[in-house]
């Protein structure tokens, strides 16, 4: 077999996905608070980069740096769980995980529309994507944290 063939590259990926730590039925007990917010303070400082760049279609590669960047630490994200939800009563734990590891796969996507849009060279696509992933993460931040976080 092939290094590069599409069955490796695919198990590749699945274990970057399901990447130890991740448990698939128990919800963690432990969040990492500290982690996982400085994931969302790279992705929100990406974002402010991002749209930025965007403004110039000379700068794309600018902009894939930052998908790339958002991408890995929203990845990162989506394996931990946010401090609010480890304060709510013990059975209503493993739904809102599941809802926020969700949330994450769906804002992944939407990063993957964006690069697409770009890597097509089609900025009208890029901006609608664009917005949807600042839409999806403010809605994520209101529905997973509290004010003073």
């Amino acid at each position: 077999m092939k290094l590069h063939s599409p069955v490796c590259i695919a198990a590749f990926l699945l274990l970057g996905l399901v990447g130890p730590g991740i448990s698939r039925n128990t919800p963690q007990e432990v969040p990492d608070k500290g982690e996982l917010y400085g994931h969302m303070e790279v992705i929100e400082e990406a974002l402010g980069k991002l749209r930025r760049s965007l403004r110039d279609p000379a700068r794309s590669d600018e902009a894939l740096d930052q998908i790339v960047l958002m991408q890995e630490k929203s990845l990162a994200c989506k394996g931990l769980v946010p401090h609010l939800i480890t304060e709510l009563p013990v059975e209503e734990r493993a739904a809102m995980e599941r809802d926020y590891r969700r949330v994450m796969v769906d804002f992944l996507i939407a990063q993957l529309e964006l690069e697409a849009a770009l890597l097509d060279g089609d900025p009208d696509a890029a901006k609608t994507a664009f917005k949807q992933v600042r839409s999806m993460e403010e809605s994520g931040h209101d529905r997973f944290t509290r004010e003073e976080e």
